[in-house]
Protein backbone atom coordinates (compact mmCIF):
# COMPACT_ATOMS: atom_id res chain seq x y z
CA UNK A 1 0.00 0.00 0.00
CA UNK A 2 1.03 3.34 -0.77
CA UNK A 3 1.97 5.75 1.79
CA UNK A 4 0.05 9.44 2.32
CA UNK A 5 3.15 11.34 1.03
CA UNK A 6 4.30 9.20 -1.98
CA UNK A 7 0.45 9.60 -2.98
CA UNK A 8 0.31 13.79 -2.53
CA UNK A 9 4.14 12.99 -4.58
CA UNK A 10 2.44 11.32 -6.87
CA UNK A 11 -0.75 13.67 -7.28
CA UNK A 12 1.36 16.35 -7.72
CA UNK A 13 3.90 15.59 -10.20
CA UNK A 14 0.09 14.81 -12.61
CA UNK A 15 -0.63 18.22 -11.80
CA UNK A 16 2.44 18.95 -12.96
CA UNK A 17 2.22 17.29 -16.08
CA UNK A 18 -1.38 18.29 -17.12
CA UNK A 19 -0.46 22.23 -16.56
CA UNK A 20 2.80 21.78 -18.80
CA UNK A 21 -0.09 20.36 -21.72
CA UNK A 22 -1.51 23.69 -21.86
CA UNK A 23 -0.83 27.26 -22.86
CA UNK A 24 0.65 29.25 -20.36
CA UNK A 25 0.59 33.06 -20.29
CA UNK A 26 2.14 36.07 -18.16
CA UNK A 27 2.11 39.66 -19.00
CA UNK A 28 5.40 40.87 -17.85
CA UNK A 29 8.41 42.58 -18.05
CA UNK A 30 10.76 40.66 -20.51
CA UNK A 31 14.56 40.75 -21.78
CA UNK A 32 14.54 42.89 -25.09
CA UNK A 33 10.95 43.54 -25.29
CA UNK A 34 8.04 46.43 -25.02
CA UNK A 35 6.78 46.85 -21.29
CA UNK A 36 3.53 45.38 -22.57
CA UNK A 37 4.27 42.09 -24.07
CA UNK A 38 3.21 38.76 -23.63
CA UNK A 39 5.18 35.90 -22.59
CA UNK A 40 3.55 32.33 -24.08
CA UNK A 41 4.28 28.80 -23.34
CA UNK A 42 2.78 26.35 -25.57
CA UNK A 43 2.81 22.56 -25.03
CA UNK A 44 6.64 20.88 -25.68
CA UNK A 45 8.56 23.43 -24.69
CA UNK A 46 8.09 26.43 -26.91
CA UNK A 47 7.20 29.93 -25.92
CA UNK A 48 7.49 33.57 -27.61
CA UNK A 49 6.91 36.75 -26.94
CA UNK A 50 4.26 38.71 -28.76
CA UNK A 51 4.12 42.58 -28.69
CA UNK A 52 0.68 44.04 -28.61
CA UNK A 53 1.84 47.58 -29.54
CA UNK A 54 3.17 46.36 -32.87
CA UNK A 55 0.81 43.16 -33.21
CA UNK A 56 3.44 40.80 -33.64
CA UNK A 57 5.79 38.52 -32.52
CA UNK A 58 9.07 39.50 -31.40
CA UNK A 59 10.72 36.56 -30.46
CA UNK A 60 10.50 32.50 -29.83
CA UNK A 61 12.69 30.57 -27.62
CA UNK A 62 12.85 26.50 -26.44
CA UNK A 63 13.24 25.03 -23.09
CA UNK A 64 10.93 26.03 -20.76
CA UNK A 65 8.64 28.92 -19.89
CA UNK A 66 9.82 32.08 -17.81
CA UNK A 67 11.25 32.59 -14.34
CA UNK A 68 9.34 34.91 -12.61
CA UNK A 69 11.14 36.44 -9.99
CA UNK A 70 13.44 38.70 -11.02
CA UNK A 71 10.65 40.27 -12.55
CA UNK A 72 8.62 39.80 -9.27
CA UNK A 73 11.09 40.04 -6.84
CA UNK A 74 8.91 41.48 -3.85
CA UNK A 75 8.64 44.88 -2.03
CA UNK A 76 11.66 46.57 -2.27
CA UNK A 77 13.71 44.70 -4.34
CA UNK A 78 14.49 45.53 -7.80
CA UNK A 79 12.46 44.88 -10.99
CA UNK A 80 14.76 43.29 -13.30
CA UNK A 81 13.18 41.13 -16.72
CA UNK A 82 11.74 37.41 -16.22
CA UNK A 83 14.69 35.39 -17.24
CA UNK A 84 13.68 32.97 -20.38
CA UNK A 85 13.60 28.91 -19.81
CA UNK A 86 15.86 28.72 -22.79
CA UNK A 87 17.91 29.76 -25.88
CA UNK A 88 16.29 32.48 -28.32
CA UNK A 89 16.04 30.79 -31.49
CA UNK A 90 13.84 33.15 -33.75
CA UNK A 91 13.95 36.62 -33.62
CA UNK A 92 11.62 39.46 -35.11
CA UNK A 93 12.18 43.71 -35.47
CA UNK A 94 10.73 46.43 -36.28
CA UNK A 95 7.23 48.33 -36.36
CA UNK A 96 3.92 46.78 -37.05
CA UNK A 97 4.93 43.62 -39.51
CA UNK A 98 1.55 42.75 -40.96
CA UNK A 99 0.59 45.27 -43.36
CA UNK A 100 -2.19 45.53 -45.54
CA UNK A 101 -1.58 47.08 -49.23
CA UNK A 102 1.92 48.96 -49.18
CA UNK A 103 4.40 47.23 -47.56
CA UNK A 104 6.56 50.21 -46.65
CA UNK A 105 3.47 51.88 -44.88
CA UNK A 106 3.48 51.75 -41.40
CA UNK A 107 -0.57 50.39 -40.30
CA UNK A 108 -2.16 52.03 -37.53
CA UNK A 109 -2.56 48.42 -34.89
CA UNK A 110 -4.78 48.45 -32.26
CA UNK A 111 -4.95 45.37 -29.66
CA UNK A 112 -8.43 43.98 -28.75
CA UNK A 113 -8.05 41.05 -26.75
CA UNK A 114 -7.10 37.41 -26.94
CA UNK A 115 -8.50 34.21 -26.48
CA UNK A 116 -6.76 30.61 -25.21
CA UNK A 117 -7.39 27.81 -27.67
CA UNK A 118 -6.40 24.64 -26.14
CA UNK A 119 -2.85 24.43 -27.62
CA UNK A 120 -2.56 27.66 -29.30
CA UNK A 121 -3.61 30.96 -28.53
CA UNK A 122 -5.23 33.78 -31.01
CA UNK A 123 -4.43 37.35 -30.78
CA UNK A 124 -7.02 40.05 -32.09
CA UNK A 125 -5.78 43.39 -33.57
CA UNK A 126 -6.88 45.82 -35.59
CA UNK A 127 -4.86 46.84 -38.66
CA UNK A 128 -5.98 50.02 -40.16
CA UNK A 129 -9.09 49.31 -38.93
CA UNK A 130 -9.18 45.66 -40.35
CA UNK A 131 -10.12 43.32 -37.35
CA UNK A 132 -7.58 40.55 -37.60
CA UNK A 133 -7.25 37.21 -36.05
CA UNK A 134 -4.12 35.68 -35.04
CA UNK A 135 -3.36 31.78 -33.76
CA UNK A 136 -0.28 30.86 -32.79
CA UNK A 137 0.63 26.93 -32.32
CA UNK A 138 3.67 24.71 -32.28
CA UNK A 139 3.46 22.59 -35.36
CA UNK A 140 3.55 18.76 -34.23
CA UNK A 141 6.89 17.85 -34.68
CA UNK A 142 7.96 21.19 -32.70
CA UNK A 143 10.40 22.61 -35.10
CA UNK A 144 8.21 25.66 -35.78
CA UNK A 145 5.67 27.70 -35.19
CA UNK A 146 2.31 27.72 -37.19
CA UNK A 147 0.61 31.51 -37.40
CA UNK A 148 -2.75 31.82 -38.77
CA UNK A 149 -4.09 35.44 -39.81
CA UNK A 150 -7.48 35.61 -40.42
CA UNK A 151 -8.51 38.75 -41.83
CA UNK A 152 -12.45 39.91 -41.48
CA UNK A 153 -13.97 41.08 -45.21
CA UNK A 154 -11.14 42.10 -46.50
CA UNK A 155 -10.67 39.96 -49.48
CA UNK A 156 -9.35 41.65 -52.40
CA UNK A 157 -6.22 43.74 -51.16
CA UNK A 158 -2.25 42.31 -50.51
CA UNK A 159 -0.81 41.52 -47.21
CA UNK A 160 2.36 41.60 -46.40
CA UNK A 161 4.58 40.58 -43.66
CA UNK A 162 7.92 42.58 -43.04
CA UNK A 163 10.90 42.18 -40.24
CA UNK A 164 13.98 44.25 -40.22
CA UNK A 165 16.60 42.66 -42.01
CA UNK A 166 14.38 40.82 -44.55
CA UNK A 167 12.91 41.38 -48.05
CA UNK A 168 9.19 42.09 -47.28
CA UNK A 169 6.90 38.49 -48.17
CA UNK A 170 3.71 38.78 -50.06
CA UNK A 171 1.42 36.98 -47.54
CA UNK A 172 -1.38 34.08 -49.78
CA UNK A 173 -4.44 33.00 -48.53
CA UNK A 174 -4.90 28.85 -47.69
CA UNK A 175 -7.79 26.57 -48.45
CA UNK A 176 -9.37 28.54 -45.44
CA UNK A 177 -8.72 31.63 -46.27
CA UNK A 178 -5.90 31.85 -43.30
CA UNK A 179 -2.70 33.56 -44.10
CA UNK A 180 0.03 30.89 -43.05
CA UNK A 181 3.11 31.76 -41.99
CA UNK A 182 5.77 28.99 -40.30
CA UNK A 183 8.35 30.36 -38.06
CA UNK A 184 11.24 27.79 -38.14
CA UNK A 185 12.94 27.63 -34.54
CA UNK A 186 16.11 25.08 -35.21
CA UNK A 187 18.12 27.83 -36.75
CA UNK A 188 18.87 29.94 -33.76
CA UNK A 189 18.41 33.83 -33.22
CA UNK A 190 18.02 35.75 -36.11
Amino acid sequence: MKTPRLLLACAVASCAAALRAEVQIERVLLPDAAPSSFAIGLPGGIAFCFDPVRGGLSYAWTGGFVDLAPARPGMGKFIAPAKLGGPVVHRETGAAPLRRGDPARVPAVVFSGYTLRGDAIEFRTTVDGVPVREEIRARADGAALVRRIFVAGDTDAKWWHVTDGRVATELKRDADGAFVIEVPLTGGAK
